[in-house]
């Protein structure tokens, strides 16, 4: 448990970027994936690359440890119980595993320790502490979880709201920002898909209310983002 406390001292900082954009290099390449058309491709894109540039965003700006955390939170949280539960799946006849183990599994497997090591170190050398500087912006997160929740329930929110509650709390404004406007960010294309393809009297009244809300809400989101751009 040492070691891991003074992994941020045995791993100095120019290390600890190259591997930090390996990492993010690494989520990039695996989503070279065919999405369909344009519309689709861009839904499942434009959302990925914004909060990969906030992600970032924070390890340029030395936000070590909110840039470490979204990382791990954003795109690794789910790998530790993958892992495990692909281990357990072992069956004796046939015998091999029922969710099987690819070279891939094994990456994201290393990325998945590395980052929980480099949390523990940063927690206990830097002592980061929770803090909350913008009020503005926790009134903005609180109406946008709002709106997640109306949208598609209390996972969603949950889901949505962790990489902007984190970079909130530990990281930067501008971050928050991109965190937050990276949830609603496939609205556009989701509505120009619909339109396009549906008849738009057969799409719920519910749809275009929560719609009109996700284009207020990126509105507001580009207006705060040229505002911290401008400091």
């Amino acid at each position: 448990m040492n070691w891991i406390k003074g992994l941020t001292s045995k791993i100095n900082e120019l290390a600890r970027l190259i591997i930090f954009v390996i990492i993010v290099g690494y989520i990039i390449f695996t989503r070279f994936v065919n999405y369909g058309t344009i519309l689709p491709t861009l839904e499942a894109v434009v959302p990925f690359a914004i909060i990969v540039v906030g992600v970032l965003f924070l390890q340029l700006k030395k936000k070590e440890f909110a840039a470490h955390f979204a990382l791990f939170v954003g795109f690794f949280l789910q790998v530790g119980n993958s892992f495990i539960n692909s281990l357990l799946s072992l069956r004796f006849k046939p015998f091999g595993f029922a969710i099987p183990l690819d070279g891939e599994s094994f990456i994201q497997v290393v990325a998945f320790l590395y980052l929980i090591a480099m949390l523990i170190s940063f927690y206990f050398t830097d002592k980061p502490k929770a803090k909350i500087t913008r009020k503005d912006l926790l009134l903005t997160t609180i109406i946008a979880g709002t709106f997640f929740y109306l949208r598609g329930g209390i996972y969603l929110t949950i889901a949505k709201l962790l990489l902007p509650v984190i970079s909130l709390l530990f990281g930067l404004p501008l971050a928050t920002i991109l965190f937050l406007v990276a949830g609603v960010a496939d609205v556009p294309f989701d509505f120009l898909f619909r339109i396009l393809n549906q008849n738009v009297l057969s799409i719920p009244i519910s749809y275009y209310i929560f719609s009109l809300f996700a284009f207020y809400l990126i509105y507001g989101a580009v207006k705060g983002i040229l505002a911290e751009l401008k400091k």
